[in-house]
């Protein structure tokens, strides 16, 4: 398949996302925090990885992470991941203007349902 009939797929599925609560609001705030509480896991669990690994081999001391100074290069590479951890915290804004600007809402995704339903 060749770079010109690649069909682009968007990266949100479509239809109305569930709601849990009587303002909406509080299930995008739930839905970022499970977003934070999930990579901080993660983050905190290879970093214990690493600094076991690294003690079981001597690697370096505790005074040595405290003290360590990034290069530039490291300096940006960790602004990109940063600003990736920001995107998956805030998806669930992001599509929510996605569907918006798709023209999609609770209504359109209730008459596509009650379509399905009637073939």
């Amino acid at each position: 398949m060749n770079e010109t009939s690649k069909v682009k797929v968007p990266l949100t599925a479509k239809g109305h996302r569930p709601t849990f609560f009587d303002d909406p609001v509080n299930d995008r705030l739930i839905a970022m925090m499970m977003s934070m509480i999930t990579e901080m896991w993660v983050m905190r669990e290879r970093l214990d990885t690493v600094e076991a690994v690294a003690a079981q081999k001597g690697v370096f001391l505790e005074q040595d992470i405290e003290n360590f100074e990034p290069s530039p290069e490291r300096a940006e590479e960790r602004e990109r991941m940063r600003q990736e951890l920001l995107d998956r915290i805030f998806y669930v804004f992001q599509e929510e203007t996605e569907d918006t600007a798709r023209g999609d809402n609770k209504e359109t995704y209730e008459q596509a349902i009650d379509i399905s339903a009637d073939r």
